[in-house]
């Protein structure tokens, strides 16, 4: 008779239509799938009482509705998995002192103190972070707990192949910026009127895209995609998927610095990265346009080959290795402030 597998426990909650949708909560989602990989664990998820299931089928935490924990209830052998706000779950003296290792996803911009999850790197975690200058920031920030790189990655087999015959030259991805978005479509539409060539323009601002899928596609109907992450003034990126997901897709992308693309959005290299202003992003849009075919394959193939480093295999691979040593790293008292 097999073992019985210990419990990673999840908890998940959200209380609007998309709430299911974000690259959050797809990427804690996928940790869940890699977790199921490991011979020792078992991942299980409870869904907070808030939870609101509207009839969204891109809510990606859908399929495990019916198998999902009945109560939350921490076993002493359980490992913790916890992103966002999930701290919340636990009582204060649970945070300070927790009852499982706790393997916990943070960003660069918790560090802010106006963030809602700042007060939630003074609590013992092992935490996962992003990016390089993420991983810096929250080191130099001085978080308690180790903090270990794992960057996201893409699921390959989901995306649509490259699309040659694209019906729109620049796609304008706003979801997280629709005032700029709107007035990128704007200048470029005006210019359009002065022009015998007009420039085709899609924009993509909310709401969101019934599902990522529906969001792919969209993205592989454009020669060249012009991306708004959030910008460090509103808090910057943990990662910033959407861009690398463009790169894999052979567009030409355009991608202002948001901290946590810094590992792949390299200027002049994989993309152009103008300052995050309505001018510059115009600018470096007309410079995509007219960029000569052999820098713009040149371009397009750096940014492919930067993204087949971030296949989701990688990924499944970091964070199991991280689980399997994570009774080892927590009991390195050391490396932690219980009760702080």
């Amino acid at each position: 008779m097999a073992a019985k597998k210990r419990r990673v426990l999840f908890h998940r909650s959200w209380a609007k239509f998309n709430g299911g949708t974000s690259g959050g909560q797809l990427k804690v989602r996928d940790a869940f799938e890699h977790f199921k990989h490991s011979p020792v664990f078992e991942p299980r998820v409870y869904f907070g009482k808030e939870t609101v299931w509207f009839d969204n089928p891109g809510n990606v935490w859908l399929p495990y509705r019916a198998e999902a924990e009945p109560a939350w209830e921490v076993r002493p052998d359980d490992v913790l998995f916890l992103a966002g706000r999930d701290w919340a779950v636990l009582s204060p003296e649970e945070r300070a002192h927790p009852p499982a290792p706790v393997l916990n996803i943070a960003q660069p911009r918790h560090t802010n103190p106006d963030d809602p999850r700042h007060n939630y790197l003074k609590y013992p975690a092992i935490r996962i972070v992003k990016s390089s200058l993420g991983k810096k920031i929250l080191e130099d920030y001085g978080v308690n707990g180790p903090v270990y790189l794992i960057p996201d990655t893409i699921d390959m087999s989901l995306l649509p192949p490259p699309n040659l015959q694209p019906d729109l030259d620049v796609l304008i991805v706003g979801l997280k910026n629709a005032e700029m978005a709107l007035a990128l479509q704007r200048k470029l539409q005006r210019r359009n009127f002065w022009r015998r060539n007009k420039i085709r323009v899609g924009i993509q601002i909310p709401p969101k895209l019934p599902t990522r899928q529906d969001f792919l596609e969209l993205v592989n109907r454009a020669r060249i995609v012009a991306y708004l992450p959030l910008d460090a003034e509103r808090g910057a990126e943990g990662f910033y998927l959407p861009a690398l997901e463009g790169m894999a897709m052979e567009k030409l992308v355009v991608c202002p610095f948001a901290v946590g693309n810094i590992d792949f959005c390299i200027p002049g290299q994989t993309c152009l990265q103008p300052e995050y202003t309505v001018q510059s992003i115009y600018r470096a849009i007309l410079e995509a346009l007219k960029m000569p075919e052999q820098q713009r394959q040149e371009m397009i193939r750096n940014g492919k080959a930067i993204s087949n480093n971030h296949r989701i295999e990688q990924e499944q691979k970091a964070l199991l290795d991280l689980l399997h040593q994570a009774d080892e790293i927590w009991h390195q008292k050391h490396l932690f402030q219980f009760g702080r």
